[in-house]
C-alpha cells in the first residue's frame, strides 16, 4: 500500500470511528434540551458538514507530508478520546445540547483525566483536521480555496463555540444535581486538558 492510499485509507477509517462514537443524534428517552431544537439541528448539519469535508479532503489528496500525518495523529488522539469517553458513559451519553432528567455522575475511565473528554477529543480532532486542510486547501481547491477555508471556518467557530456553551450548561447542571459529589470530583479534575490546573 502506498502512502497517500495508507493516508486515505487511516482518515476514513478515523472518521467512520468518530462518527460511530460521537455522532449519535438520536434523542435519548429521558433527555431534554439545554437549547432549543433548531440550534441543535444546525450543530448537527454543520458537524456532518465540516466531516464531509474533511473525507472530501481526505480522499482528494495527492502527497501527503508530514503535517498531514501530524494533523492524522491529533485525530487519532481525539478519536480514542470520545471512543473511550463513549464506552465508559454508556446508556448515559447525550448528544451536545440535551441532558438526561436523571443523569450518572461518571467519575472512572477516561473521566478521571478530564472531565469532559468527549469535548476534549472532539476538540482535538476539529484542530487535527483544520491543520490538515489548511495544508492542503491551496492544492485542492487552487482558484477558490481562500472561500472554502472562509466557510468551513465559520461552521467551525459555530460547532467550537456550542460545545464550549453546552460543556459549561453541563457542568452547572450536574454540580446543581450532586452538589458535594460533583464538586469533590470537580477539584481534582480538569475541566478540558488533561493534568491542566483549569477546574
Amino acid at each position: 500500500m502506498d502512502t497517500t492510499l495508507f493516508f486515505q485509507v487511516t482518515g476514513c477509517a478515523l472518521v467512520a470511528v468518530f462518527v460511530y462514537f460521537g455522532m449519535d443524534v438520536r434523542q435519548k428517552t429521558g433527555a431534554r434540551n439545554f437549547i432549543t431544537p433548531f440550534w441543535q439541528m444546525l450543530m448537527k448539519l454543520l458537524s456532518f458538514a465540516l466531516i464531509a469535508a474533511f473525507v472530501y479532503g481526505v480522499w482528494s489528496v495527492r502527497f501527503p507530508g508530514a503535517v498531514d500525518y501530524l494533523a492524522l495523529v491529533l485525530m487519532a488522539s481525539g478519536t480514542g478520546f470520545v471512543a473511550a469517553a463513549k464506552q465508559v458513559l454508556g446508556k448515559a451519553h447525550t448528544f451536545t445540547g440535551q441532558y438526561l432528567r436523571k443523569p450518572d455522575l461518571i467519575t472512572h475511565g477516561v473521566y478521571a483525566v478530564t472531565r469532559n473528554p468527549l469535548y476534549f477529543g472532539v476538540f482535538q480532532c476539529e484542530i487535527g483536521a483544520s491543520i490538515f486542510l489548511l495544508h492542503q486547501a491551496p492544492a485542492m481547491w487552487p482558484q477558490s480555496w481562500p472561500y472554502w477555508l472562509f466557510g468551513l471556518a465559520g461552521a467551525l467557530v459555530y460547532v467550537v463555540s456550542f460545545n464550549l456553551r453546552m460543556a459549561v450548561h453541563e457542568a452547572a447542571y450536574l454540580e446543581n444535581f450532586f452538589g458535594d459529589r460533583y464538586r469533590q470530583y470537580r477539584a481534582r479534575v480538569p475541566f478540558l486538558i488533561p493534568f491542566s490546573n483549569v477546574r
